[in-house]
């Protein structure tokens, strides 16, 4: 099994991160796990010129092709986002934006599409006490989901989450949630 956990923030260093690295330490024995953080690659805007409907491809060359590499090699995604203003944060829209070429919004059959059969997961965390804001994100990644063909399976949020230490706990369940979510 193989297992793509991906930080929808732009820090690497936060609570986003904290709660996937928790998440892949609990991977079980044998599945290939890789947490990558969307604000350690470059990914420009999309333009909105819908190239992509004709050349079946970006037209932006930066880490959008090895990112959608990797999606398209898991199994198993987990998708974490943190509250910026009761949204996604910027890099993670742009990452959405940009997967237009690859999702059924491309109307050309032919442009690729990721594999039928992923799973993904979404976790949403924010550091005031209202769910509404990370019921929003968990709806954004599901949205992301249906156009990507991948079936989402399941969401998790958390509320008054100011830095990595107030994922302490957390951590039982996020094991929790791992065994169950990483079962082949």
């Amino acid at each position: 099994m193989r297992i793509l956990l991906m930080n929808m923030s732009p820090k690497n260093y936060g609570a986003t991160q904290e709660i996937l690295k928790t998440m892949q330490e609990a991977a079980p024995k044998g599945a290939s796990t890789e947490l990558v953080c969307l604000g350690d690659w470059e990914i420009g805007y999309c333009k909105g010129c819908k190239a992509c409907y004709q050349t079946r491809a970006c037209v932006i060359k930066d880490g959008m092709e090895p990112l959608l590499h990797k999606l398209g090699q898991a199994d198993v995604l987990v998708l974490a986002a943190p509250s910026y203003w009761a949204d996604v944060p910027g890099v993670c829209k742009s990452f959405i934006d940009r997967c237009t070429a690859y999702s059924d919004t491309n109307p050309d059959p032919e442009a690729p599409r990721l594999a039928a059969g992923k799973r993904c997961y979404g976790i949403a965390l924010r550091t005031g006490t209202r769910p509404v804001e990370c019921e929003h994100i968990l709806q954004t990644i599901e949205h992301w989901c249906g156009h990507m063909g991948v079936a989402y399976a399941e969401g998790l949020y958390f509320c008054q989450i100011e830095d990595k230490k107030d994922i302490g706990p957390h951590k039982a369940l996020l094991r929790e949630k791992a065994a169950a979510w990483f079962a082949e």
